[in-house]
């Protein structure tokens, strides 16, 4: 059987812009779905396209938060100079966080890059678009929703690494005592306050 391979010769991580090109076209694209949909009941005023609009607001809005979250990890993990090799870009997660190598101080900077990424997509759409139809309160709700769930599962995470655990130690804590269990209401947590910022908007 073959060796392993040399290091000289094992695959490089694919380039930066490989990714950053599939999301940016990602986001232009649910954008641009959500924007055809939100204009066709802004100049219809039919009830089928206030639903249309609202279910693409909320798939759009929590898809574009996620997925700027996710570079706001890599963006952070990269400011600290932390060892986080791009994934296959046809694969998820954007990119692999050496547990082993890395520094505690680096793993909280990653860890900080993508919730400071998924609160400024909800200001930013907070502040750019007028809530003047069910579609845009839909899409500023969810990435709220999203951005209360995600800090609900993460900010743990930092304050015990924080106090001094283990950034290993700090997610395991996470499954405890399920995992399933614990995301899925945080989940519901996150869409309900979503829901309830709807009601204001």
């Amino acid at each position: 059987p073959a060796g392993p391979t040399p290091a000289s010769e094992a695959p490089a991580p694919p380039a930066l812009w490989i990714p950053a090109l599939r999301d940016t076209a990602v986001v232009a694209a649910a954008l641009s779905l959500f924007a055809a949909a939100d204009a066709w009941y802004g100049l219809t005023g039919l009830r089928l396209a206030a639903v249309v609009s609202i279910v693409d607001g909320v798939l759009v809005g929590a898809l574009v938060t996620a997925l700027i979250h996710e570079w706001g990890h890599y963006a952070g993990a990269r400011w600290a100079g932390a060892i986080a090799p791009l994934g296959k870009p046809s694969s998820l997660p954007l990119f692999v966080f050496d547990m082993e190598k890395n520094e505690p101080s680096q793993f909280q900077a990653m860890s900080v890059g993508g919730n400071l990424a998924h609160w400024l997509v909800f200001a930013l759409l907070f502040a750019a678009l007028p809530l003047a139809t069910p579609g845009q309160v839909a899409i500023v709700a969810a990435s709220f929703g999203f951005a209360v769930f995600a800090s609900q599962v993460e900010f743990p995470v930092i304050r015990r690494v924080a106090d001094g655990m283990k950034p290993l130690e700090s997610l395991a804590r996470i499954a405890v005592p399920d995992l399933k269990t614990s995301l899925g209401r945080k989940a519901l947590a996150g869409a309900g306050a979503g829901l309830v910022l709807s009601l204001f908007l």
